[in-house]
């Protein structure tokens, strides 16, 4: 089974129905719920793939994983549970996501950085991106593991100003010098 296309096509699918009832952007909203809480929360994936959970119990848990699951986005888990197709609900999740703000020319822009920074950086940053014409949305992550600078990344680029990856170069080259000697 090639999970990406199952993904994709269970993703377009749920789009389709969302925008025929006019629920595409409580989906969207449910959909970055359910991925966050997927990812966040790794018992969960246990919890659904535990056998003796029912389908109905399977459900429940899963439309209270999000704050207020729509009637279109209970009937989507229901269709996923009764196929058995839960263990693709974060891929289903990022394809739906990449559909819509494609849909909604929106640019999702993650911002990360060593140390917190301040509302005014993060609204430049946004204006930059924002050239192309997008609505962007952004996401400002602090990882103290890229000792200073920052990764600017959209959906198709990546941006790695951050000094370890210049320290990851440097090292790279005094090895690959140090070979030539031996």
């Amino acid at each position: 089974m090639n999970t990406g296309i199952v993904s994709m096509r269970y993703a377009k699918a749920l789009f389709a129905y969302a925008k025929e009832q006019g629920a595409e952007d409580a989906i969207y909203k449910n959909m970055l719920q359910l991925m966050g809480a997927l990812q966040q929360v790794k018992e969960l994936n246990d919890v659904l793939n535990a056998p003796s959970l029912s389908k109905e119990e399977r459900v429940t848990l899963l439309c209270t994983a999000v704050d207020a699951p729509s009637p279109v986005y209970r009937n989507f888990i229901q269709l996923v549970v009764n196929e058995e197709r839960e263990p693709l609900l974060v891929f289903i999740s990022h394809c739906y996501l990449s559909l819509y703000r494609k849909a909604k020319n929106i640019l999702a822009v993650k911002f990360t950085t060593a140390q917190p920074v301040d509302e005014a950086l993060c609204d430049k940053v946004s204006a930059v991106a924002a050239a192309e014409g997008a609505v962007v949305e952004m996401q400002n992550v602090v990882d103290t593991d890229i000792i200073g600078g920052f990764i600017f990344e959209t959906e198709t680029h990546r941006l790695d100003a951050s000094v370890k990856r210049q320290l990851r170069d440097i090292e790279t080259v005094l090895v690959k010098q140090n070979r030539k000697l031996v």
